[in-house]
C-alpha cells in the first residue's frame, strides 16, 4: 500500500497586503472611497458625451486636459451657432412671399379716383395772366382792388406756377379755402357723363368734392369723411372731404363681409375688362383755360389711390389731355399679413395693424395716411402754420405765401427722413412719426393707353351730347381691372418659434448629444438632488465594497486538510 499526501491548502488571505482575488470593475467610480461628489456623479452618469471622461482615477493628467479641451471647443461652437440662429431669428422673423393661390378682383374695393381740373377759375370771376400781369406792373398794381389781389394770392397756391411765391410776404392765409371754393368750376362744367359696370350713372353720386393741394377736386370710391377722419380734432372753418357714404361692410385688415352685396361701398368690379369697369367724360370750356396757371397744360390731373388713403396730387398722378382718350388699365397690389405674425412686435414684423397705430387726425391707419399727419405737426413746428389742404386743429393757422419756402423745405425734409434714418440725422421730432407701411394695404399699378378723341367727328352723325358747343374740349377716361385675379403678397412667419428650437437642438445634438432629458438631468442635479441630499431624504450613492473571495477549510481538530492520507494497497 503507498500512502499519498496533497498539498497543504490552508493559505493566507493575502500576501503582503495584495488581493489573490479581485475582478475586473466595469465601472470605474466604483474604487473611488467614501461618497462621491455631486460633479463626479454628474460626470459619471450625464448623457452628455465627453463628460464622463473628465472623472476617473485611471485618467491621466494628459487624457483629462484633452477632454476638458474638446468639450470647451463644443460648447463655445454651441453657443457661437445659437447665437447666430437667434439673431436671424430676432432679426428676420417675417418674409414676404407671393400667396398659395390667386384671389378675385371682387375681394378688393375698385381703386378710389381723384380728378382735379387744370382750370382752376373761370374767366369771368378772374383772368389770373391778367391780373399777375397787373401786379408785376409798377404803374398800375396799386390800382388792383383789394379782392382782385386775394383771389390771387388763392390761385398762387394752387396753380402749377412757380414765378410769383415771393410776391407777398404775408405769412397766413386764413380765408384761402373760402375764396378757392368761390372760384372753383362748378361741377356741371367739369362732368359731361359717368358710367360704373356698363351703366350711366348720375356723375354727383359717384363724385364727391375733397379738397387737396391742387385746389378744389373730386374723388370716386373713397371712404366717407366721419370713417376715415377725426372729426373731432379737426377744424371746423371747412371740409376737407365731401363724401359721406359709409363703409359698414368693409374694413382694410377684414376685407368684405360674408354678407356683401353687388352694391357694397366700396364700390367693387366682379371681372376685368372695361365693362367691369368705369368711365367718364369731361370737359373744359376754351374761354376758360389759362396757358400760364397751368404752365401750358390743359386737361385733368388723375390719381389713383386705395379708399383709405387721403388723396395728395403732388407727385403720384397722370394727365388726361383734352381731346383724348385715356384707357388705364390697373393691376392690384395687395399686401396681406397672416394671422400668426400679429403676435410679433411692430417693429419686428416691419408694419402696423390699425388698432396698433393712432394717429391724431385719422381713423384708419396707412403709411400716406401717417406721412400726412407727420408733414402737417412738422410744418407747423417748423413754420408755426400748416398749408390749407393739410389736416389741422381750430388753433391752429393756415401758411400763406410768405411761408411758402418753409413749408417747401419741411416738405423736403419729410421726403429725405427715410435716408435721415439711416444716417442717425433724424430730427428727434420726426422720430416721433414712425411710420412704417400698414400690415394689410392695397396698391394700384396702372398701365396707361392713349388715343385722340374726336368726338366732334362722332357728334357730326349722331346726336350723342347735348348741351356742348365748339368752345368745349371733351376727354375720356375709363378705367378698369387688367386682370379678374391676382396673386396677392403675404407677410407670413419665415422663422417661428418651433424653428428656432429646432435649430438649437439639432445644433446642441450634433456637438454634443444633448437632448431635452439632458437638459432635465442639469436641472435635476442643480435643484432637486442637493435639496434632498440636505434634507436626507436622499442618501448619496457609496462606492461599492468589493466581495473578498475566502476558501472555507474544516475546523483544525479533523486535523490538517492536506494530513489526510489514502492507503493504496496494491494487490497483485
Amino acid at each position: 500500500m503507498v500512502e499519498m499526501k496533497l498539498a497543504k491548502l490552508r493559505t493566507s488571505a493575502s500576501t503582503n497586503g495584495r488581493q489573490l482575488w479581485q475582478p475586473e470593475l466595469l465601472n470605474e467610480s466604483y474604487k473611488d472611497t467614501g461618497p462621491r461628489s455631486l460633479w463626479v456623479d454628474y460626470c459619471t452618469n450625464s448623457t452628455i458625451h465627453g463628460f464622463k471622461y473628465l472623472v476617473g482615477n485611471k485618467r491621466t493628467t494628459v487624457e483629462r486636459i484633452w477632454w476638458i479641451v474638446v468639450c470647451l471647443l463644443s460648447l463655445y461652437g454651441c453657443g457661437s451657432l445659437i447665437h447666430s440662429v437667434y439673431r436671424k431669428w430676432d432679426r428676420e422673423p417675417v418674409v414676404v412671399t407671393f400667396a398659395e393661390k390667386p384671389a378675385p378682383v371682387f375681394t378688393i374695393p375698385f381703386p378710389a379716383v381723384t380728378i382735379c381740373p387744370e382750370t382752376k377759375v373761370r374767366k369771368k370771376d378772374l383772368d389770373f395772366t391778367t391780373a399777375y400781369q397787373l401786379f408785376n406792373d409798377e404803374d398800375l398794381w396799386q390800382f388792383m382792388a383789394t379782392e382782385q389781389l386775394a383771389k390771387l394770392e388763392a390761385l398762387l397756391q394752387v396753380c402749377d406756377f412757380s414765378f410769383g411765391i415771393e410776391m407777398n410776404n404775408e405769412s397766413y392765409a386764413d380765408d384761402v379755402v373760402e375764396l378757392l371754393q368761390r372760384m372753383a368750376i362748378p361741377f356741371d362744367d367739369i362732368f359731361l357723363m359717368c358710367g360704373w359696370r356698363e351703366h350711366i350713372v348720375d356723375c354727383k353720386d359717384f363724385f364727391k368734392q375733397t379738397l387737396t393741394e391742387a385746389g378744389i377736386c373730386y374723388t370716386f370710391n373713397s371712404l366717407a369723411a366721419d370713417d376715415l377722419m377725426r372729426r373731432e380734432q379737426l377744424h371746423t372753418e371747412y371740409e376737407y372731404m365731401a363724401e359721406n357714404e359709409t363703409s359698414k361692410q368693409w374694413n382694410m385688415d377684414e376685407g368684405y363681409s360674408n354678407g356683401a352685396g353687388g352694391d357694397t361701398y366700396p364700390r367693387r368690379a366682379f371681372g376685368a375688362g372695361r365693362r367691369a369697369g368705369m368711365f367718364v367724360i369731361l370737359k373744359v370750356q376754351k374761354y376758360d383755360m389759362d396757358y400760364l396757371c397751368g404752365n401750358s397744360f390743359q386737361g385733368f390731373k388723375v390719381h389713383l389711390h386705395s379708399p383709405v388713403q387721403y388723396p395728395r396730387m403732388l407727385n403720384q398722378f397722370f394727365r388726361i389731355p383734352l381731346s383724348q382718350e385715356v384707357s388705364v388699365s390697373v393691376d392690384p397690389l395687395v399686401f396681406d399679413t397672416a394671422p400668426n405674425v400679429r403676435r410679433y412686435n411692430p417693429q419686428r414684423r416691419l408694419c402696423y395693424h390699425n388698432h396698433e397705430r393712432y394717429l391724431r387726425y385719422f381713423k384708419v391707419y396707412s403709411k400716406f395716411n401717417c406721412d400726412i399727419e407727420c408733414l402737417s405737426n412738422y410744418t407747423l413746428k417748423t413754420c408755426g402754420c400748416v398749408p390749407f389742404p393739410l389736416p389741422r386743429t381750430s388753433d391752429a393757422r393756415i401758411c400763406g405765401l410768405g411761408k411758402a419756402s418753409c413749408t417747401d423745405t419741411a416738405l423736403s425734409v419729410l421726403e429725405e427722413m427715410d435716408l435721415l434714418h439711416e444716417l442717425n440725422k433724424t430730427d428727434n421730432f420726426l422720430e416721433h412719426c414712425n411710420c412704417l407701411p400698414a400690415c394689410n394695404s392695397i396698391f394700384y399699378n396702372t398701365e396707361i393707353s392713349q388715343a385722340m378723341f374726336d368726338w366732334r367727328k362722332l357728334a357730326e352723325n349722331i346726336h350723342l351730347i347735348a348741351g356742348v358747343t365748339n368752345a368745349t374740349e371733351l376727354s375720356y377716361l375709363s378705367i378698369h381691372f387688367k386682370i379678374s385675379r391676382f396673386i396677392p403678397i403675404k407677410r407670413s412667419e419665415l422663422f417661428g418659434i418651433s424653428d428656432f428650437l429646432a435649430n438649437c437642438g439639432g445644433v446642441l445634438g450634433l456637438f454634443m448629444g444633448v437632448s431635452i432629458l439632458s437638459i432635465v438631468e442639469i436641472v435635476y442635479y442643480c435643484t432637486l438632488k442637493p435639496l434632498m441630499a440636505r434634507r436626507g431624504a436622499y442618501s448619496r450613492s457609496e462606492t461599492a465594497q468589493v466581495i473578498k473571495p475566502a476558501l472555507i477549510l474544516p475546523p483544525e481538530e479533523f486535523g490538517p486538510a492536506g494530513g489526510r492520507a489514502r492507503k493504496v494497497s496494491n494487490k497483485w
